[in-house]
């Protein structure tokens, strides 16, 4: 049985398209996992822009009854889900849950883009097992990501971590410790900001694709490894001196033990 996690935040331009692309494009190329890809943002989605994918059928068409697999595109390995930028009908978005619930079947994880809108985010919220907050870390992008979280506590749904997106000026901005004593939620993951993600823009293509070697790609590469139960670390005497300076790589390994013990705690379907 796959699991549904969603990346959210109620403020744009944070990152939550590139997290939810790039760690899927980690689980299928590092991982060999099977994703599924939903840009569950409503009215303004972007996966089917970034990857230029052309579809005859959206989420859109799905919510109106359409099956689910008529709007299923592949690009780079990844199953793909792309939303109507003007669908002219008024669709029920509440039906995503159960849209969804039907696939987790047939996919390791269902990776859910989300909208900052607190409408349209509510329906992710209730379709997703498990929640990554997307933030920057500056205070404003902080505390306006972090309602995010009330909300899906407000839904019952679990929120894992907090992903700190576009580190531009350590200075200057807050640190890991600082994140989390305001949020009071593990950062599982930091990623600079790179001119490289400018080029992936343009070029259509995930950064992990086109730059693997990047810093971006690794360190997603290690977020998604501890989503899957991998090990990110080549041996045990890097695993013990890097656990010892990386808070963030403390928090992998205890989401990962979590996976282990779920693992183990699960009956399989």
């Amino acid at each position: 049985m796959g699991e549904i996690i969603a990346f959210v935040s109620v403020k744009g331009g944070v990152g939550k398209t590139t997290m939810s692309l790039e760690v899927a494009a980690n689980l299928v190329h590092k991982f060999k996992k099977k994703v599924l890809l939903v840009d569950a943002n409503f009215s303004a989605p972007n996966v089917g822009l970034y990857l230029n994918v052309i579809s005859d059928y959206t989420l859109h068409n799905c919510l109106e009854d359409v099956p689910l697999t008529n709007s299923v595109y592949e690009a780079f390995g990844i199953d793909i889900v792309p939303a109507s930028m003007d669908y002219e009908r008024k669709v029920d978005i509440t039906k995503l849950k159960k849209i969804l619930a039907n696939y987790k079947k047939r996919y390791d994880f269902i990776i859910l883009d989300s909208s900052p809108s607190y409408e349209e985010l509510k329906p992710v919220l209730n379709a997703a097992d498990k929640v990554f907050i997307v933030t920057t870390p500056d205070n404003v992008t902080l505390r306006t990501s972090l309602k995010a979280a009330t909300m899906a506590k407000e839904e019952k749904c679990q929120v894992e971590g907090i992903i700190v997106n576009k580190i531009r000026s350590p200075r200057h901005e807050y640190n890991l410790e600082q994140i989390e004593e305001i949020a009071e939620i593990p950062v599982l993951a930091k990623i600079k900001d790179s001119k490289k993600m400018v080029i992936c823009l343009n070029n259509k293509k995930p950064i992990s694709v086109e730059f693997p070697g990047n810093c971006i790609s690794k360190e997603i590469a290690r977020f998604a490894s501890c989503l899957c139960g991998e090990s990110e670390f080549p041996n045990k005497l890097n695993k013990k001196v890097m656990s010892l300076v990386a808070k963030e790589k403390v928090n992998r390994d205890v989401y990962r033990n979590k996976y282990y013990e779920s693992q183990i705690s699960t009956p399989k379907a």
